[in-house]
């Protein structure tokens, strides 16, 4: 006999009445159900549209929930793929037929603790919760139903129960357990188990138990309207490399413990938000996506039973498989996200995933590149090629351990890690053989590409270099504070050996910027590449070669409007959809835009913040890919779509770069060198920390046709603190003058106000640090108006500075385009040089320029002279 929608519907709900008060499993608990409370609104909510096909991630340290907008999700328990393609689907009394989930989703509402899909049907409104809890192995729905009649809700999944790539299980099987209303997934050893199931279901279509085969499990849920009212439905999962019993204990607590799973994550959201860096700018978009990068940034981190608690790389759909995205352990990525976090202050974090690469450095001292979560099951350090095969993960460790040490002063994790460090120097030393005190390639291992033409006949790359050389710079720090004479003594005799060799081996004279690689025949890749910037963001190439490099990195060819590509568009090699060859990667976007600051190009480094910026918004909502067409505004099918490494690529710049904060809390010191975009009149930073300081920071500026000025405040708490502050002058400014609390003070030799603050200081813990000036110049950066799929057009400022009684701009722009430019300071009247640019003043500090109809990219050359 078949029944009509409405039958069914009635003879669920009868079944889910007489069963309501019954055991739900083994350990005694009833049906009961979740008393609905209050899912609150998040500070830094997203909300949108469903996009079909856009990836929605919901991710803890034990679990992850990772899917698309429309509900289709992976289910994941680390390090177990517990099934794909969990939806929803709904049967009500006044349709005939199914609708699926993915037919009536509406809205996403994207919070740090907890997600929701909204369901919108003229029948029902259904908000699906998606919770993954802050320490329990498992994920919780809860499903906040508004039904006027009677409806049923399936939920179906396909199991898999496996290890993450390339670990495997065998002989999986999944039956659906009647009393404990739940699908069970094991194997023949029922050592690995999981389960994923809902007190509210009340059947299932059953498969056999000893196979899993491509049919989906399926749940049936009938819903109660007035149960429902007063009751979420919870669908939970659980599962792990445990005995049966554990896993049905942590299923039992999800459920049970619903409501302070879901506090425990807000707290955690919370804290995170209100305990580390924030800014307050005249650009609030830039400010939310700042604290969206800090919850990234934690997210991160994931506790895998049988490994430790370390840093995975990105997430994505595994699909059919089972890699998802870059879901395992990266050493080389976790260095690079430590930069940001040491900024952010989100130290606890980063001294533990020190830790975790020195648990797993190899005997002769290298650090491992990546560790499979199934590395515990697999001979992963000893069979497979993966663990060790990246030469710069080694000196990366060395530089982030260098990093967090001057940020955090923390000599206890120092010490505890030296003999790890002191392996690591020695590795290194091994990998440097021809006496250039470089580290090579071809005895390390892979750097800057892994495939492609870009690498052949590759002896040493210039972005292993800038590491290396980087690393070397700080080991004299960390030895003499460690007290180790025979490392500090040879570190100091090889960094300006090493250093003259980046600079010199690696210039390219007629080309006017540093080359990508040395060949294994002794000749050099000319090819023009974003791996300097590496190199130039710690500050390590000769001021005016590093300038030229960068004039030519400004340029679209590297730098376009939503990112730096990784090779010269004008390349024999170039190709925009190919990983090393041409595509655009978020996290050398942030070396760039850093390096463009690192020596005082502000102009040429914003727009790039300004990109990475807006993937916050453009895509998977509060995340950011991994890499990006070349071609056009618009992440490959292919990329990971939750990438760390590219988060930091925003908070790298922004804060090193833009709030020039570099703090060195072993001596007591911050440098603090803010290159505001001339257009904010005023911004704030809260939070930043050098060992037991914390300082804020607010600035104001103004501008005038006779000149300007720049009033900075730090307020701190905690033990005096001495700043090495670096005034932003205006190009072509005279008189230029600088209080301290009042009093008239003097810049050193280098250019920096020496300023102590603190609760012990004898100026006290607030300083307020006054720069005027006559004259002078400033250009604010280009702003680009992104929108996913457009083309590279926009405005690039490759150069800017002061001439006797003028200045001169070059730019970059697209044939046929016209821009403005806004100037402040003093008056000025324009005129062409070069270029085919025609140029007017419009007035009020706005300069258009006109770019001549063609092809391209065009090169301009404006003279810019006081008004008369």
């Amino acid at each position: 006999m078949t029944l009509d929608p409405a039958s069914r519907i009635s003879l669920l709900m009868l079944l889910a009445a007489m069963t309501a008060g019954l055991p739900a499993n083994g350990a005694g608990q009833t049906a009961a159900g979740v008393p609905r409370f209050e899912i609150a609104s998040s500070p830094i909510e997203l909300t949108g549209p469903v996009r079909p096909g856009e990836y929605l991630g919901v991710t803890g340290p034990r679990s992850a929930w990772l899917g698309l907008e429309t509900g289709e999700a992976e289910l994941w328990i680390h390090p177990l793929k517990v099934g794909n393609r969990f939806r929803l689907g709904f049967s009500t009394p006044a349709y005939g037929a199914p609708i699926p989930g993915s037919a009536v989703a509406r809205t996403v509402h994207v919070r740090p603790e907890l997600t929701t899909i909204a369901y919108s049907h003229a029948a029902f409104q259904v908000r699906q919760h998606i919770l993954a809890p802050a320490e329990l192995p498992g994920l919780l729905v809860l499903l906040e139903v508004d039904s006027p009649e009677p409806l049923e809700i399936v939920a179906e999944f396909e199991p898999v129960l496996n290890y993450m790539w390339p670990g495997s299980l065998g002989g999986q099987y999944a039956y659906w357990d009647a009393d404990r209303r739940a699908f069970v997934l094991s194997e023949s050893l029922q050592e690995t188990n999981a389960v994923v199931g809902s007190p509210w279901a009340v059947n299932s279509v059953e498969h056999p138990a000893h196979q899993l085969g491509e049919a989906p499990r399926t749940m049936v849920i009938p819903v109660d309207p007035e149960r429902a009212r007063r009751e979420f439905i919870p669908i939970a999962v659980a599962g792990g490399t445990a005995p049966r019993e554990e896993v049905f204990a942590g299923y039992d607590r999800l459920i049970a413990e619903a409501r302070s799973l879901y506090g425990a994550k807000r707290a955690w959201a919370d804290s995170v938000l209100a305990s580390t860096v924030s800014i307050e700018s005249p650009e609030p978009r830039l400010d939310l996506a700042l604290e969206w990068a800090k919850i990234n940034l934690e997210e991160q981190r994931v506790c895998n039973p049988d490994l430790g608690c370390g840093f995975v790389a990105g997430w994505g759909l595994s699909r059919n498989g089972t890699r998802p995205g870059f879901g395992w352990f990266f050493g080389g990525d976790a260095a690079q996200t430590s930069f940001a976090m040491d900024a952010l202050g989100q130290w606890e974090l980063v001294a533990e995933e020190l830790a975790f690469l020195a648990g797993y450095q190899r005997e002769d001292g290298k650090i491992t590149h990546e560790i499979s979560q199934a590395a515990a099951r697999i001979p992963w350090f000893d069979v497979y090629p993966y663990a060790y095969y990246h030469a710069d993960t080694t000196p990366y460790w060395m530089v982030a351990l260098y990093e967090y040490w001057r940020a955090s002063g923390d000599d206890e994790l120092l010490r505890e890690l030296w003999p790890a460090y002191r392996r690591a120097w020695e590795w290194c030393l091994s990998a440097e053989t021809d006496g250039d005190g470089l580290i090579e390639n071809t005895v390390g291992g892979l750097a800057a590409v892994e495939v492609g033409g870009l690498g052949a006949a590759l002896h040493q790359d210039v972005y292993l270099a800038g590491v290396w050389t980087a690393a070397l710079e700080g080991t004299t720090a960390l030895a003499e504070r460690m007290g180790d004479a025979e490392i500090a003594d040879r570190a100091r005799e090889m960094a300006p050996r090493a250093r003259a060799s980046l600079n010199d081996a690696y210039w390219l004279e007629e080309a006017g910027h540093h080359a990508f690689g040395i060949l294994a025949d002794g000749g050099t890749n000319d090819n023009l590449t974003v791996w300097p910037a590496t190199a130039a963001a710690f500050g390590l190439f000769d001021g005016a070669r590093a300038r030229s490099t960068l004039v030519r990195l400004a340029g679209d060819r590297i730098s376009s409007d939503w990112g730096a590509h990784m090779l010269s568009t004008e390349s024999e090699l170039y190709h925009p959809l190919q990983y090393n060859m041409g595509t655009v990667w978020p996290f050398v976007t942030g070396y760039v835009s850093w390096a463009q600051y690192r020596y005082r190009r502000p102009w040429a480094g914003f727009h790039l913040v300004n990109a990475v910026k807006q993937m916050t918004f453009d895509w998977s909502l509060g995340r950011h890919p991994e890499l990006l067409s070349g071609t056009f505004y618009q992440p490959l099918d292919q990329t990971v779509p939750h990438q760390f490494f590219a988060t930091s690529a925003l908070v790298t710049p922004l804060l090193r770069g833009v709030i020039g904060w570099e703090p060195d809390a072993p001596l007591g010191r911050a440098r603090l060198a803010p290159q505001l975009p001339p257009d904010w009149p005023q911004a704030a930073v809260r939070r930043l920390r050098a060992g037991g300081t914390t300082t804020d920071v607010e600035i104001l500026q103004r501008w005038t046709a006779g000149g300007g000025g720049r009033r900075t405040t730090l307020t701190t708490s905690g033990p005096p603190l001495t700043f090495e502050f670096v005034p932003d002058v205006p190009a072509g400014a005279r008189n230029v003058t600088f209080r301290v609390n009042g009093a008239t003070a003097e810049l050193s030799p280098d250019g920096i106000l020496e300023v102590t603050v603190g609760d012990a200081a004898p100026a006290g813990n607030r300083a307020e640090i006054v720069v005027a000036w006559e004259g002078g110049l400033a250009v604010a950066p280009p702003r680009v108006d992104l929108e996913p799929g457009r083309t590279s057009t926009g405005l690039r400022i490759l150069d800017f500075d002061a001439e006797a009684d003028a200045w001169r701009l070059s730019l970059e722009g697209t044939a046929g385009h016209t821009y403005r430019i806004a100037s402040f300071g003093t008056p000025v009247v324009s005129t062409v040089m070069q270029g085919a640019a025609l140029v007017s003043d419009r007035g009020a500090g706005v300069i258009e320029v006109e770019f001549a109809e063609g092809e391209g990219r065009v090169p301009a050359t404006v003279r810019l002279t006081p008004a008369r």
